[in-house]
């Protein structure tokens, strides 16, 4: 039989990240290629799994997704399936999702979610040190988006400006917009507005990582795929800053990841 016939037989195993804002699924039979989902958080809710007398039911089908064999659940819904599923924290799924797409065993790994942001020291292929900011959601996707739709920039071009940035120093998702006021009424130029709020997500990060002893820095998580943070964070430290393939679904694979260690 053919290697590919056989993982057409082979259990599936998938890996469900519960973000803020979606929901990443990342599928495998072999733990070599993975297939990958992402469903709005809201609409996951909603559609893709109901109450029953047993607790909770994935509609795979509705998913066109075959019924996985093993699943693993991190982020924020895990709480809602610890009785049902495997669930692993949010560090150890991000750990092993970056270890595995970036073959290091020494870095410093930064995660910015929808809500907030994850900071991990990996020495010798294990996690030494990390630090989190989950109580506000200052300086993460949130705060991005927020800002973009208060200057009415298009999401491509907004993550896009990254020149000459205006100093901002309010981060916060909710009340940042009284500064950027006084920069339009100052007459800085949009795009150096956009760029000023980038680069402070940026520095915010920088902030966090530097009481780890390393030079490679490996940026993962949804704002992860903004450009202009991630060349401010190349112009503003001194890392050598690396982006995964699929930086937005690596929690989701650190998931399938897990069963793969365990079987070992």
């Amino acid at each position: 039989m053919s290697s590919d016939a056989s993982s057409l037989l082979a259990p599936l195993v998938l890996g469900l990240d519960f973000g803020s804002r979606f929901v990443k699924l990342a599928y495998t039979t072999d733990f070599k290629r993975f297939s990958r989902r992402k469903v709005d958080a809201l609409i996951f809710y909603r559609d893709y799994f109901r109450q029953t007398d047993g607790g909770l039911e994935f509609d795979w089908p509705r998913l066109s997704i075959s019924a996985p064999k093993q699943v693993v659940v991190t982020g924020y819904g895990k709480h809602l399936f610890k009785n049902l599923l495997p669930t692993i924290t949010e560090i150890r799924a991000h750990f092993l999702g970056a270890s595995f797409q970036t073959g290091l065993n020494h870095f410093i790994l930064l995660e910015i979610g929808g809500q907030d942001t994850k900071a991990l020291y990996i020495k010798e292929g294990r996690v030494f040190d990390f630090l989190t900011n989950d109580r506000c959601a200052a300086g993460t996707g949130r705060y991005l988006e927020n800002m973009a739709r208060f200057l009415k920039m298009p999401w491509r071009q907004f993550t896009s400006c990254s020149q000459e940035p205006v100093a901002i120093s309010n981060t916060c998702a909710i009340f940042g917009e009284t500064e950027l006021i006084s920069h339009l009424l100052d007459g800085v130029p949009l795009a150096s507005i956009a760029a000023g709020v980038n680069d402070s997500v940026a520095c915010r990060a920088l902030q966090m990582i530097k009481r780890f002893p390393c030079e490679i820095l490996v940026f993962v998580g949804g704002v992860a795929r903004n450009r202009a943070v991630v060349e401010c964070l190349r112009r503003s430290g001194n890392y050598q800053v690396i982006v995964p393939p699929e930086p937005q679904f690596n929690g989701a694979l650190g998931c399938c990841l897990e069963k793969n260690t365990d079987s070992r």
